[in-house]
């Protein structure tokens, strides 16, 4: 019987192309890391850009260690926050010789809160830390919704004219903006906004706001 050749010897990895690979893997693996490093601040602001523009359709002034990266643009005048529907009364007695004219009138309105962005928004970057700078809340609108006359009672000799009228019922709106804010609706305001654009960023970024703590009228 003829023998059978034995198979030829395996032969194993090179160690030049092992040290090949992990040296190819550690120069991609450290550029990546170089790479993620170099872009991590216009990542950020790229970021940071697109929360408040889903937030309010605004674009800051974004800085990053005192670079300017955008700059703020003004394309609306406001940005309404929330709106709250406001109910107010106001009453005149009005008594001249004895005789009473009485009016009462209610009113309600549409309030809306926000901030004026003719004011400035700024937002700092230090690394995962973000300062956003924020104007002051204010009332920004006070639409009439209904006006109700709940009496109008005319005296003896002492009758109601339409300057009475009128008077009174231009009194109304500002009712409706003091209520408004004895209620707290900038407040509410600058608390939403801030809410709507941790839910953006956050927890990824460390967040800080900055603002007047005395709302606007």
């Amino acid at each position: 019987m003829s023998e059978i050749p034995a198979p030829p010897p395996r032969r194993g990895i090179s160690w030049k192309l092992v040290l090949l690979v992990i040296v190819l893997a550690a120069i991609g693996t450290g550029a990546w890391i170089f790479y993620r490093i170099e872009t991590w601040p216009e990542r950020t602001s790229q970021r940071v850009l697109k929360a408040f523009r889903e937030v309010g359709q605004i674009q800051p002034k974004i800085t990053i260690k005192d670079r300017v990266v955008f700059e703020q643009t003004k394309d609306a005048l406001e940005l309404a926050v929330v709106t709250r529907e406001t109910q107010v009364e106001r009453e005149m007695e009005h008594e001249w010789l004895g005789s009473k004219k009485r009016i009462r009138l209610r009113g309600t309105f549409n309030v809306k809160a926000g901030f004026d962005l003719r004011e400035q928004f700024a937002v700092k970057i230090e690394g995962r830390h973000i300062r956003a700078e924020l104007p002051p809340p204010k009332i920004l609108s006070i639409d009439t919704k209904d006006t109700e006359v709940l009496l109008l009672e005319n005296g003896f000799w002492n009758k109601i004219n339409p300057k009475d009228l009128e008077v009174e019922l231009q009194a109304l709106p500002e009712l409706a903006r003091s209520k408004a804010v004895q209620i707290g609706l900038p407040n509410e305001a600058l608390e939403t906004f801030i809410k709507r654009v941790r839910e953006q960023l956050a927890p990824a970024y460390e967040l800080e706001f900055i603002q007047d703590p005395k709302p606007k009228l």
